[in-house]
């Protein structure tokens, strides 16, 4: 017997409406190295960005919709990740921060994004996206914002016995990490252990300054 699937005539697409948008960073994930097709592969991050203003409401559901960016994880100034931090900060990394900096600083921090929006390609030609332009500080003395989602932190570097995925991470970054070399390398644990459950809420709870 055939199985066969179809495009819900009642569903619905509706991007984050294009403009400045007041947003905060409530997750940052490492999805590892991922295959660049014709291009060389590269380690890869997500930034996950809560928009308050724009809001998911059904039933007894109101939650901020969330928008996300994707960045080759270096701060080579070829790289798009160094010229948005650098925007978001307002200022230019030091050289000591150039040899390390710590993107787990970055998580809760607000910011204004501008959102654009840009059609889709191929079988999705009817659809539109909303992508992240760029992202800005707030303005001084600008009431900041926290996030109503937990906090999201995931880094590949601090998987040294085994890879372990929080339950807190989308699945839709689940697979991008899963599909990565450093996944496929790895043995995954199916459920983090009491101390790693403990250690993430720890992240989940702090409240660092960008």
């Amino acid at each position: 017997m055939s199985l066969i699937v179809k495009e819900n005539a009642g569903s619905s697409f509706e991007p984050i409406p294009a403009g400045m948008h007041h947003a905060v960073c409530y997750g940052i994930v490492d999805l590892g190295t991922q295959p660049g097709g014709q291009f060389p592969d590269r380690r890869k991050v997500a930034f996950l960005f809560e928009v308050p203003s724009e809001r998911q409401k059904g039933g007894d559901k109101d939650l901020p919709r969330t928008i996300s960016q994707m960045f080759t994880l270096s701060l080579s100034p070829k790289g798009s990740l160094r010229p948005s931090l650098e925007s978001w900060r307002g200022r230019a990394f030091t050289s000591e921060e150039l040899a390390g900096f710590d993107l787990k600083s970055v998580l809760g921090a607000n910011c204004f994004i501008n959102v654009v929006h840009a059609a889709g390609s191929g079988a999705n030609s009817s659809k539109t996206y909303a992508n992240i332009k760029s992202i800005n500080p707030v303005a001084k003395g600008m009431p900041k914002l926290k996030a109503e989602t937990a906090l999201v932190w995931f880094s590949l570097d601090e998987c040294p016995n085994g890879i372990v995925i929080p339950p807190t991470v989308p699945e839709w970054l689940k697979i991008k990490i899963l599909g990565s070399s450093e996944a496929l390398a790895e043995p995954i644990k199916a459920e983090p252990s009491e101390d790693e459950m403990a250690n993430t809420t720890t992240i989940m709870s702090e409240d660092v300054p960008f």
